[in-house]
């Protein structure tokens, strides 16, 4: 059985790009394009693993995760943000995020990032 993986991203394209390299490493992909939807579908979707943007707008990614993390779920988060800045990483971080990986980063990176995870949780 393939481990499933929420991915959170107000970008289709984003989206888009993910599910190619997560479905292409055996992984069952999940997608909600916004912080809201995945707070309120995160517990029908069991996902393993969460893969989440920072920045969105309505509902931040962080705050998307604050709200997850109330909820008792203790899933790996996977933060995939374009903010190479530490203090946003470490707002993630606070926040409930287990990794932070800056955007663009290899899809090599990116599977390590989650295998990794995965293989701890």
């Amino acid at each position: 059985m393939s481990n499933k993986i929420l991915v959170v991203d107000d970008d289709v394209t984003s989206l888009d790009i993910m599910d190619l390299i997560l479905e292409g490493q055996g992984f069952n992909v999940v997608r909600a394009t916004n912080g809201h939807s995945a707070v309120e579908g995160v517990t029908d979707a069991n996902p393993d693993l969460i893969i989440i943007d920072l920045m969105m707008p309505q509902m931040s990614g962080q705050e998307a995760v604050r709200q997850i993390r109330s909820k008792g779920i203790s899933v790996p988060i996977l933060a995939f943000t374009a903010l190479d800045d530490p203090s946003v990483h470490q707002d993630a971080k606070d926040a409930g995020c287990d990794l932070v990986v800056t955007k663009p980063c290899s899809s090599k990176e990116l599977v390590k990032g989650i295998k990794g995870l995965l293989l701890n949780s």
